[in-house]
């Protein structure tokens, strides 16, 4: 059981949440691992987001989960178009998304993380320091146009975010800079690689409720939303969303 879980009592015609346990959930995601993803081998759906909207489930009492991959640009529309009734990747606050979707109660935080050869032998700890080193990071992100605003620095871009950490780990590169969760992941699936995450880089992207990560939902499921950021209110104070966080390699500083 789920002891002193309760839901708020909605006034108002919306019964989304009684729909959705009447009919299964339709989760949209862009296949993104390790956030929400089709396992390759067993097409099961899974990953941190994955482990939070499954816990929901269970916890709401909704038995049929069934998944529609879309490219990331395609979830909002999707939603809106009913296609499914959750985006249920990691997705964050912006101020034009919330004219259009309403947002879970955050449940993780993560930032990029800078990540060296074991032991840092460069002594990298800031973007400062990285003046005169080779960098990579994925095209088109602010890591990229923070790296290359480093006096000297010896930029790096990739299109594809599956090569950063292995040209990392042969030595193509000094240092890269990419989101914490999937390096985390990846040290953990790959201990071979030889690579650490900086301990005292300090992010850029700011630890406040915008930073975190979200789902969202369609403003008319006034039921639906509450139901689920009760549950991960619920999963904080009993600590279920830490068990979820450490299982994918991060800490209570995600939390």
């Amino acid at each position: 059981g789920y002891p002193d879980f309760s839901l708020i009592k909605i006034n108002s015609d919306d019964d989304s949440l009684a729909k959705i346990q009447k009919k299964g959930l339709v989760v949209g995601t862009s296949n993104d691992w390790p956030y929400s993803f089709l396992d390759p081998k067993t097409n099961e759906w899974t990953g941190l987001d994955a482990d939070f909207i499954n816990y929901a489930c269970k916890m709401l009492k909704i038995e049929k989960v069934s998944v529609q991959t879309v490219t990331f640009d395609g979830l909002i529309p999707g939603l809106l178009d009913g296609r499914f009734d959750i985006v249920g990747d990691s997705i964050h606050y912006t101020k034009n998304r919330s004219k259009v979707v309403s947002f879970s109660f955050p449940n993780y935080y993560y930032a990029e993380g800078l990540v060296v050869p074991a032991g840092n032998p460069h002594k990298l700890h800031q973007l400062a320091d990285l003046k005169g080193y080779t960098v990579g990071t994925l095209l088109g992100t602010n890591y990229a146009e923070w790296l290359q605003a480093v006096p000297d620095v010896k930029f790096q871009g990739y299109k594809d975010w599956a090569q950063i950490i292995p040209e990392l780990a042969i030595g193509r590169t000094d240092a890269a800079l990419y989101d914490q969760p999937v390096v985390a992941a990846l040290m953990k699936q790959h201990p071979e690689w030889k690579i650490e995450l900086v301990d005292d880089y300090s992010p850029r992207t700011f630890k406040n409720p915008t930073g975190y990560s979200r789902y969202a939902f369609r403003q008319g499921d006034i039921q639906w939303v509450s139901a689920v950021s009760s549950v991960f209110e619920w999963m904080e104070y009993n600590d279920k969303a830490k068990d979820i966080l450490a299982k994918w390699g991060l800490t209570g500083y995600n939390n």
